[in-house]
């Protein structure tokens, strides 16, 4: 199979931007940052300060907004970056198109967020490590990073299954690569085909293929210590329902808080976060 880079994928997410809110549109992405922010703080988190990467339409840096964060948000896709401008009109300047492996300087954050599986995009360790030393770089000495990684399960399932949703005015059709013989480390695949109605009445056909490797939490906890951060990890089911354990074969995703070695101590609470299922 052959693989994709992160700037093929921005390439598909260009084709994905002005179609993304209408199938995201149930994600509970409140729920998601409020239970991240919760656990965080507990990791010692201080600030109001955030960078959220890979943000896309911005559906993730509402909630962080609304919250009270500072915050700078980027995102590979150009097309991504201007739809979430034009969500956030007063916030316009703080979008930005960057590559989340090799940041430029956008300053000091006491939260980073990188959600919506963009971290399966990175389809090696080198990209990964690059990507934690720029996350490590702009994290503040108390800061605390959250993203999330699919799990086994995931790409067992949603990457091995045809899924139709529609939409006012469009229709999207998922059509997985993969299979239950998915095995960790394995690269999984999607084509995805959007049927979208013209002003005159006509149908447009739209085109992409998504790519994503399957992380290990050994692996990512690896890339991370190297990077000089220290992290824990938890599962979740379907509607942000959170566990305190993780299984690669039984949760949809893992969720990773990371911080400097060394940084604030936690307190005595357990961890654990939760997200939203396609």
């Amino acid at each position: 199979m052959a693989l994709i880079k992160p700037d093929q994928a921005a390439a598909a997410y260009e084709v994905l931007a002005p179609f993304y809110d209408d199938f995201t549109a149930g994600f509970a992405y409140e729920n998601w940052v409020a239970a991240i922010e919760r656990r965080a703080f507990s990791l010692g988190l201080r600030g109001k300060r955030a960078l959220d990467l890979a943000c896309g339409t911005g559906n993730s840096t509402g909630p962080l907004l609304a919250r009270g964060y500072s915050v700078i948000a980027c995102d590979i896709s150009p097309r991504m970056i201007r739809q979430a401008q034009r969500k956030y009109p007063g916030q316009a300047d703080s979008f930005v198109v960057a590559d989340m492996r090799r940041l430029p300087d956008l300053g000091e954050f006491d939260l980073v967020l990188c959600l919506d599986d963009a971290i399966n995009y990175l389809l090696s360790t080198g990209e990964l490590e690059e990507t934690f030393r720029c996350v490590a770089d702009a994290l503040s000495p108390s800061g605390v990073f959250a993203f999330d990684v699919n799990s086994l399960l995931t790409y067992r399932t949603s990457f091995a299954q045809a899924i139709v949703k529609q939409g006012d005015g469009v229709f999207l059709a998922w059509q997985g690569e993969s299979d239950d013989g998915f095995e960790r480390g394995d690269i999984g695949a999607a084509t995805v085909e959007i049927f979208s109605e013209r002003r005159d009445g006509l149908w447009e056909r739209s085109s992409m293929r998504h790519v994503q490797r399957h992380h290990s939490p050994e692996a990512v906890r690896g890339a991370l210590a190297r990077a000089g951060l220290e992290c824990v990890l938890a599962g979740q089911h379907p509607g942000a329902r959170l566990e305190d354990a993780f299984d690669d074969e039984h949760h949809i995703k893992v969720v990773y808080l990371a911080r400097h070695v060394g940084g604030v101590q936690p307190s005595q609470e357990v961890i654990s976060v939760g997200t939203v299922s396609p």
